[in-house]
């Protein structure tokens, strides 16, 4: 018997059900309970056991990523599951009511069920009209600009952390026309998405520094011809004399509310400033996804003031400490106001699934306990480097490329196409076909099965179907789960993507795309690849493929949005790939093919100059046998210069394991090659510990590799050293005074 596998990124969680578990599956039967609501064999019947210590009533949502789910306000509730094979997900967000907030995922294997998968009616739809201009979608980020020093809870001396402004108002106004191109609020870490701008055109960005207060100029932009984040620092005047900032946590160091955008969650804490009388003055600041907030307000000098801080069913209001400075609130001077409310997170217990029968179904996901990704413990950590989407925006990135026929308001699909449509619309089941499968273990730890076809117009298109990879290192568990996915066992999704025209794009030359299939073939908004949750597309694949023109979140517009992403394919790194023992599944039996596959990322390439394009060709130099001790001659220099002597094995243990598949296909400036003396660059990203809490300690932005990063980096003092050499670090620095949560 075959056992169901491990769950996703199974070096990160443990998952994915046991042998028992499967049996369990395969003994389901018909089952029923009386109820034609509750029966039968694809019903499943789900708990969650949790707690909280300050004795709150707890309130639940249910979600699930196949099927469909009772999503009532209770710790039971069933989940119908969808016909077909395939392993599945459910999740569950639970709340006090005070701001404390928790989830928890389950996974759920069908294959054993015996159901069929529906037969689709095939679709076929026509792409809008696209309004494309040369240019990119920026993303602008709002801070404050006032010297923010946090004073630790305990002794120390007081910290810098930049504060982002959430819920301001945001102009950008075309120069010479004065047209509004862009009008909305910052979100919780002070962000807006811009739609793509033209590239040669200027803009003032017309900002608040609160909710209420009047727009100022606060910057300029260019439309950029790459999509970049903008730092916007809004100019303060000293009329607006009282600088009023600070940290507002749960009693457990966690930010009170929750954002989860796969629920529709939104909830932040808010700061009221007012006259001891009680009258507001301004509108409430909200606090930032990472706890620290700050008001701006003309007060009187002397002003003996109060601040409201609500978070859901909180409420509390605190006198506003005096001024450092002898003569009042001067701008000069900010105050802090730190709060901690007296709430913590509930905590899981356990959570389970049941058949019909009784008999328990899956496995819950859980932190593998001692990984370094367990420091980091929110969803949105990971993936999520170059912009998060929502399923509105996902949605509509479809519809631009004709996957769907229409969106509703909500962002559901109308008329999606199903795998089989796509697969057969690029031209699959031919002798062109080339495929290969492996596991990518140091990336996303997945067992990928991988084809690809170049039609006869040139077109080039490629389809990976995953499977849940090892918990460990040994070779039979590999040679098992590549088994169980060959047969089809545990998929997951299917990851297509496509280089094709689109008129009207990208000047009419082929492009990337992205499109992402449940086991059933049926069209996905959203995937979980790093086990924290699902992601929206595209953004959950721009976040490696990169994406020149993308940076924040597809536009949420009504029509004409151009699919172009810039985004690119990867190439097949096989150095951190483990393959079956399968005579026909080695990496030796499946060495042409790989050649092959490469051959078709490298012909997707504008030119032969690129960073992708270059790493091919160097791995293929001399045979069709990839190259796995390559070294790029930028890197070969750089060893050996005495001052960055040991580049080599930086390069080849670190830069080639952790970084390189991802970082070539994002930009020439973000390619090793180009940052290989940049230690600066990867301070904030790599080492942290800085003001920038938004970027610290960004990268690897894959769970897995930061994790086998990190496992290697302790595991080997000399290579950590050589680490710190070139990045400053061997392992990230802490946040100022507050961690991120």
């Amino acid at each position: 018997m075959k056992r169901c596998g491990s769950p996703i990124l199974e070096r990160a969680l443990a998952l994915a059900a046991c042998v028992a578990a499967a049996a369990a599956l395969g003994s389901c039967g018909g089952g029923s309970t009386g109820s034609d609501l509750n029966s039968g064999v694809n019903k499943t019947y789900l708990s969650v056991d949790a707690t909280d210590a300050d004795g709150d009533a707890l309130q639940y949502q249910w979600r699930v990523t196949s099927g469909t789910i009772d999503n009532k306000n209770a710790s039971e509730t069933v989940w119908t599951m969808p016909d077909g094979p395939g392993l599945h997900f459910a999740y569950v967000a639970i709340s006090d009511g005070k701001g404390g907030w928790t989830e928890q995922q389950y996974a759920v294997s069908s294959d054993a069920l015996g159901t069929t998968a529906p037969i689709r009616t095939p679709v076929t739809n026509v792409a809008p009209a696209v309004v494309d201009v040369d240019g990119s979608m920026a993303r602008l980020r709002f801070s404050s600009a006032d010297a923010t020093l946090f004073a630790p809870p305990a002794d120390g001396a007081a910290q810098a952390r930049i504060v982002y402004l959430p819920g301001i108002q945001v102009q950008v106004v075309a120069q010479g026309t004065g047209t509004t191109v862009f009008a909305g609020r910052t979100d919780l870490a002070g962000e807006v998405d811009l739609p793509k701008l033209p590239t040669n055109a200027g803009y003032n960005i017309m900002c608040s520094t609160q909710g209420d207060a009047p727009l100022v100029l606060c910057g300029t932009l260019t439309g950029a011809s790459q999509a970049s984040v903008h730092a916007v620092v809004p100019a303060l005047t000293s009329a607006r004399n009282l600088r009023l900032f600070g940290h507002v946590a749960l009693a457990d160091g966690g930010v009170c509310g929750h954002e989860n955008a796969f629920f529709g969650i939104l909830s932040a804490a808010s700061v009221q400033l007012r006259q001891t009388d009680g009258t507001a003055i301004g509108s409430a600041a909200t606090v930032n996804r990472f706890g620290d907030y700050e008001i701006d307000a003309a007060v009187p000098v002397q002003a003996t003031l109060q601040a409201e801080i609500q978070c859901e069913g909180y409420d509390e209001t605190l006198d506003v400490p005096a001024s450092s400075n002898p003569t009042g609130y001067v701008s000069s001077a900010p105050v802090e106001l730190s709060h901690v409310i007296p709430n913590s997170r509930p905590q899981i217990v356990n959570m389970v699934a049941n058949g019909p029968d009784g008999n328990v179904r899956g496995r819950m996901i859980v932190p593998l306990v001692g990984s370094a990704s367990v420091a980091q413990p929110g969803a949105d950590h990971f993936l999520i480097y170059k912009g998060q989407d929502t399923k509105l925006s996902a949605c509509i990135y479809y519809r631009a490329l004709g996957a769907v026929e229409d969106c509703d308001a909500q962002g559901n699909m109308i008329g999606p196409i199903s795998f089989d449509d796509w697969k057969a619309n690029n031209g699959f089941g031919t002798s062109a076909d080339v495929s290969a499968t492996f596991i990518n273990q140091r990336d996303l730890n997945l067992v990928r099965r991988m084809v690809a076809t170049r039609s006869s117009s040139g077109t080039i298109a490629f389809y990976v179907c995953n499977g849940p990879g090892p918990d460990g290192t040994t070779q039979a568990e590999v040679d098992e789960l590549i088994a169980n996915s060959v047969d089809g066992l545990n998929m997951v999704a299917c990851v297509a993507m496509e280089w094709t025209p689109t008129t009207g794009a990208n000047g009419g030359q082929p492009f990337t795309k992205f499109f992402t299939f449940g086991p059933d073939g049926s069209l996905l908004l959203s995937i979980n690849l790093d086990t924290r949750g699902e992601k929206y597309m595209p953004g959950s694949c721009v976040a490696c493929h990169g994406g020149l023109t993308y940076n924040g979140r597809f536009p949420e517009q009504a029509s004409g949005a151009s699919p172009y992403l810039g985004s690119r394919f990867l190439p097949f790194d096989t150095g951190n790939y483990v393959f079956s023992s399968n005579s026909s599944l080695t990496e030796s039996a499946q060495t042409e093919a790989l050649y092959q596959l490469n051959q078709l990322v490298r012909a997707t390439e504008p030119s032969d100059s690129t960073p992708t394009s270059q790493l091919i060709q160097g791995w293929y130099a001399s045979s069709h046998v990839l190259d796995k001790a390559y070294l790029p001659p930028a890197w070969v220099a750089a060893d050996a210069n005495p001052a960055t002597a040991g580049a080599a094995t930086f390069y080849s243990n670190v830069v080639g394991i952790s970084c390189r598949t991802c970082h070539v296909s994002l930009d020439v400036k973000y390619d090793w090659n180009s940052i290989i003396l940049s230690p600066v660059r990867a301070g904030t990203q790599f080492c942290g510990g800085t003001a920038d809490v938004a970027l610290n300690a960004s990268m690897p932005n894959a769970l897995i590799s930061n994790d086998r990063l990190s496992e290697h980096l302790n595991a080997d003092a000399t290579l950590a050293a050589l680490v710190t050499q070139f990045l400053g670090c061997s392992a990230p620095l802490p946040d100022p005074v507050y961690p991120k949560r």
